[in-house]
């Protein structure tokens, strides 16, 4: 599975796009502390897969978006960080992350 997403301004001129493949979910599930991230990512619902990623690129595209628009970066670093939340809420239900400390 791979999921884009992106934005563009001035009729395309600007633009930004980001990928995230299931490589990436891997990577997430290793930052973790995931000692088989494969044999976690296998068991992972189809549907939580793609709303683990699709929050990843979401991310991503809310942080590039606040670059881009100084202005609305307050707003655009929420929405980023709502996301950021949305994803860690799901790894959760797979690999607990460890209590900081």
């Amino acid at each position: 599975m791979n999921i884009i997403r992106g934005w563009s301004v001035k009729y395309g001129d600007q633009k930004f796009s980001v990928m995230v493949e299931e490589v990436d979910l891997l990577r997430m599930l290793a930052e973790r502390g995931a000692e088989d991230p494969g044999a976690v990512a296998a068991g992972i619902t189809t549907q939580d897969v793609y709303l683990i990623m699709d929050a990843e690129a979401q991310a991503f595209t809310f942080h590039s978006l606040a670059k881009q628009e100084p202005a609305h970066a307050k707003d655009h670093y929420a929405r980023c960080n709502e996301f950021l939340a949305d994803r860690n809420r799901l790894l959760d239900k797979y690999v607990p992350a460890e209590p900081a400390g």
